[in-house]
């Protein structure tokens, strides 16, 4: 299922972008690359870690009365089944008063705060205005002065628009009932001329709709309840579908699996498939993943399907989630897609072996069964096998919050393995114990993957919490390495631990986590300002090496500058 928060879609092909402007606009250009749901490409925002979101907020009934009372309570139900929270929810920030970045190739989303404040909140919006945003993706105000102020389609009013109108006046009475939360809206920081909204028209005249769920005569009404979950609330489609050039879902191939734009995670094949998909999976077994977060059978939830399951599906009612198991197991067309093989390398998956056994096996055991509710399955895990490898290098490369809550934390090997070491513990465990995965894992996947995976501990997206803290060492400070200015920097994470042990055998790989972390928080940042970055970041190493004279560290910090200048560029150029 989607979601998240912050799967971000860093940049297209500029003929991308140009076909869009040409077939969409025909007059200045198109907002619509924005959207992760029907027809768009929203950008989810990277998986947080579970002390990032609250719970929702408990909503204030005194002195409502009976009927008003359960249409809040029916309101609180559907935001936590649409996963509204984690998008409108900064980290560290109240529940619902927005602030969330949305990095795209275009600029800088920000969602908007929806708790009542008058003022910079939803309080001042009538019940039509609130229906029209989620119905029509129209909000209140005009653009140009003639047309609507069509939202972009990072709110997902594209799946939202089949939400029935009672649900939709639900979900107001309850955001009406939590606390109002002071919190201006930042301001979008998008170019021209992806800033008019008014030309979000052409985009939504050949690809949005505000049919409703449609439902065939013959369903339950479990599975009817289901699909009304995954389409209107839940979107599934949106993330775990594939998209033509204009970033429109392939109607022919909903539900057959896809990767995030911009991201490492790739969202499987969830049709009714027994091959490719979830129709081959006991009932227990996909409700287990789906609102607990994984059984020792068909492995766990994680990355951006790990917030939906802790945000969004695990708070609701078992049934349901079975009723939504029902609907992609029944009702779905089954999609097919197999993977390409790649040819491996001689000895290649004896190395995967050899390096699984001494990185991977004390947790994951070595024959790949884990430990019950600690350290989850690879053996038998569909996470593992379905689709792509992206998934099991994603993981591998920048680590992994814990799957349950008795488990620690998997660590990024990122900075530990190569490209074509990582590939080969990937197409291994695809391939070991039974595992029907495809060996489809090279070196130039793992690079090309990496550059968007920084280190679980770093702030993956967000650039208000990437914490590149002064320098205070006094090694660091004889060396004249610079000190950051305070409007860098925020506690919480420990970004400069990146470089910390490094070794020339590890300098490259981390090199390249520490230029996407920075680019991917300061996407418009300047050649200066890297380079301000990447010496406070290496400084501090080289001002602790002996046996090097002031001036040979002093070339090694430049040749360390020119190297990472290299990396970053060809990363751009490969985006």
């Amino acid at each position: 299922m989607p979601h998240s928060k912050k799967t971000i879609f860093r940049r297209a092909p500029l003929w991308a972008a140009t076909l869009l402007i040409a077939l969409t606009c025909g007059a200045v250009g198109i907002e619509a690359a924005f959207g992760q749901e029907a027809g768009g490409y929203m950008p989810t925002p990277t998986a947080a870690k579970p002390e990032a979101f609250p719970a929702l907020p408990e909503p204030v009934t005194k002195g409502m009365s009976q009927a008003e009372i359960a249409q809040v309570r029916r309101g609180e139900y559907l935001t936590a089944a649409a996963d509204c929270m984690p998008c409108h929810t900064a980290p560290g920030a109240k529940p619902f008063s927005g602030g969330l970045s949305f990095v795209t190739p275009f600029g800088t989303l920000y969602s908007p705060n929806i708790t009542p404040a008058k003022t910079t909140g939803i309080g001042k919006w009538t019940p039509r205005q609130f229906y029209n945003a989620l119905h029509y993706g129209v909000s209140p105000g005009s653009s140009l002065g003639v047309f609507p102020k069509y939202l972009y389609p990072a709110m997902p009013y594209t799946s939202y628009a089949k939400l029935t109108r009672p649900d939709v006046m639900a979900i107001k009475a309850y955001l009406d009932a939590i606390p109002a939360v002071h919190a201006p809206h930042a301001p979008n920081r998008l170019g021209f001329p992806f800033n008019i909204r008014a030309m979000l028209l052409g985009w939504r005249i050949m690809f949005f709709s505000t049919a409703p769920v449609h439902y065939k005569k013959d369903w339950s009404p479990a599975v009817r309840n289901g699909a009304y979950l995954a389409e209107a609330l839940g979107h599934c489609s949106e993330c775990h579908s594939p998209r033509n050039l204009l970033f429109a879902i392939k109607s022919g191939d909903t539900l057959a699996g896809a990767q995030i734009l911009g991201e490492p995670w790739y969202a499987p094949n969830i049709s009714s498939s027994k091959t490719y998909g979830v129709g081959g999976w006991s009932r227990k077994d996909l409700v287990d993943y789906l609102h607990e977060g994984g059984n020792m059978n068909r492995g766990s939830a994680f990355g951006p399907m790990q917030s939906v399951v802790d945000y969004s599906l695990s708070q609701l009612p078992r049934q349901d989630v079975d009723d939504l198991a029902a609907y992609l197991q029944t009702a779905t067309p089954p999609r097919e897609n197999p993977v390409k093989k790649v040819a491996l390398a001689p000895g290649e998956l004896a190395q995967g072996k050899a390096l699984y056994d001494d990185n991977c096996a004390a947790c994951h055991q070595a024959d790949g069964k884990g430990v019950k509710d600690v350290f989850p399955n690879l053996a038998g895990n569909d996470a593992v096998t379905n689709g792509p490898s992206d998934n099991v290098i994603g993981i591998v490369l920048g680590g992994m919050i814990p799957w349950h809550a008795n488990g620690p934390a998997m660590p990024a090997f990122g900075s530990m393995l190569n490209d074509a070491q990582i590939a080969a513990i990937a197409n291994y465990v695809r391939t070991a114990w039974g595992n029907k995965g495809v060996t489809d894992a090279d070196a130039a996947k793992v690079l090309g993957i990496r550059a968007s995976t920084p280190p679980h501990d770093i702030a993956l997206a967000d650039a208000d919490y990437l914490d590149l803290p002064p320098i205070a060492s006094a090694a660091a400070r004889r060396m004249n390495c610079p000190l950051l200015t305070k409007d860098l920097v925020s506690p919480g994470h420990g970004t400069m631990e990146i470089m910390q042990g490094v070794t020339p055998a590890t300098l490259g790989n981390r090199t390249r986590m520490l230029v996407a972390a920075i680019r991917k928080a300061y996407p418009d940042i300047t050649q200066k300002r890297m380079a301000e970055f990447l010496t406070a970041a290496y400084c501090p190493v080289v001002a602790q090496e002996r046996g090097l004279s002031l001036g040979e560290k002093k070339k090694a910090i430049q040749r360390f500058l020119s190297e990472a200048a290299s990396m970053d560029t060809a990363a751009r150029k490969g985006s």
